[in-house]
């Protein structure tokens, strides 16, 4: 490959097949892609920074060295967490992933090309009390929401609501038992039994939400300045009415584009949080309302490739092998199906 071939390093999970189209899609414009999990430092993967002999930032995999000053992108993807040696001590491994943490993150952080998206943008735009009150500042219709972790304002409000009430996790609500497959916890309208173990609530953060009427709901996949919006038909089915993930086979309905103020709206919104990728859901009430639920900047987004034929991972390829800077100012395109 020639010195000006775009190269794009994709930072993800051993096994991940959301990435492998994407790789494929990428190589075929002639892209270098380097994929790396970073449970691979430190015994496959070194990071060197240094001054002393002209500056270097780089990292080495398998034999392979990558200036990382020479990327065109970085698609921060899933990658899984270090894996150090067996034989360190608790104290030893929470110092060493320490000292990984401020080093990698420091080295990464500094490596200016297009991210899709960079971790500690990331980790602010996936915070639910923030982008639930920064989409209700730019105008959005939001469920009323209560995040408490006081028994007394739970009882409070399940006992006065004159409409129900919503349970939801603030993450992807995934628990691992050990020996056990992962268990997911998805958004539950909760009754008056709920007071009979309102003291739970006191253990860690919750968050409850009124209940909204629906006539279905909208998976909008952002991409760069490409929307691709799908219609979940969720209420004509008992195992998707309250939440859609609940279902293997999806009810889609009928493309519909957003409005213009809701792709307007979405647009301010993905520039504070400075995301080029997101997943955004939308509820539309039977009176054509559009109430805006949350925002995931790693959402996931192969299913609706393979369901609806959607040109998802072309896309990504597309913004990534064109690399960086990028800016939402310009024109939405919005694809449908």
């Amino acid at each position: 490959m020639s010195p000006s071939t775009p190269k794009v390093l994709i930072l993800t999970q051993e096994f991940d097949p959301t990435v492998d189209p994407v790789v494929k899609s990428l190589m075929s414009r002639d892209v270098e892609v380097i994929r790396v999990d970073l449970s691979y430092f430190p015994s496959k993967l070194v990071f060197t920074t240094s001054d002393f002999d002209g500056d270097r930032r780089q990292l080495l995999h398998r034999g392979r060295r990558v200036d990382l000053d020479s990327l065109s992108a970085v698609w921060y993807r899933r990658p899984t967490a270090f894996v150090f040696n067996s034989q360190m001590t608790e104290a030893e491994l929470q110092f060493a992933r320490n000292e990984a943490l401020h080093g990698i993150g420091g080295i990464l952080r500094g490596t200016e090309c297009l991210w899709v998206n960079r971790p500690d943008v990331d980790a602010v735009a996936e915070l639910k009390p923030y982008h639930l009150r920064l989409a209700k500042r730019l105008g959005f219709t939001v469920p009323r929401t209560l995040i408490t972790n006081d028994p007394d304002e739970v009882r409070e409000l399940i006992t006065t609501s004159d409409r129900p009430i919503v349970y939801k996790a603030f993450s992807a609500g995934v628990i691992h038992y050990p020996g056990g497959f992962p268990t997911g916890l998805y958004t539950t309208i909760v009754g008056k039994e709920v007071l009979d173990h309102v003291d739970r609530v006191r253990h860690t953060m919750c968050i409850f939400q009124e209940y909204v009427e629906k006539a279905y709901e909208i998976r909008l996949t952002v991409i760069g300045n490409t929307y691709f919006p799908v219609v979940i038909d969720s209420q004509s089915k008992p195992t998707t009415s309250v939440d859609w993930r609940g279902e293997n086979m999806l009810p889609y309905g009928p493309y519909q584009p957003l409005p213009d103020d809701i792709v307007e709206r979405t647009q301010r919104l993905l520039t504070e949080l400075n995301v080029v990728y997101a997943a955004i859901d939308f509820i539309v009430t039977p009176s054509g309302e559009y109430v805006f639920l949350e925002v995931n900047p790693c959402g996931q987004f192969m299913w609706m490739q393979h369901d609806l034929g959607l040109p998802l991972s072309d896309t990504i390829a597309d913004l990534l092998a064109k690399g960086g800077p990028f800016t939402r100012e310009g024109p939405v395109t919005q694809v449908g199906y």
